[in-house]
């Protein structure tokens, strides 16, 4: 394939990727807990923010405070 092609299918996997993430969390009560879901699910800071329409810093804050929320807790999963 050429690279025009790679960029287009490429593009078209994204927006896919986000349609569902959107559809994953719509039912999600707070952000944190649609950060927390998308970032277990693999996507970075950037990416879910894109999804949820705030900052990259805003989802590393919330990942920060979860993360230390469950190591205090005993539970030292990445989720």
């Amino acid at each position: 394939m050429s690279s025009p092609d790679n960029s287009a299918i490429s593009e078209k996997l994204d927006t896919l990727i986000r349609i569902q993430a959107a559809l994953a969390v719509k039912d999600m009560a707070t952000q944190k807990e649609k950060i927390v879901f998308l970032y277990g699910a693999g996507l970075g800071p950037s990416y879910i923010a894109s999804i949820l329409g705030t900052t990259a810093k805003t989802v590393s804050v919330a990942m920060a405070k979860h993360k230390k929320a469950s190591a205090s807790k005993g539970d030292q999963t990445d989720e």
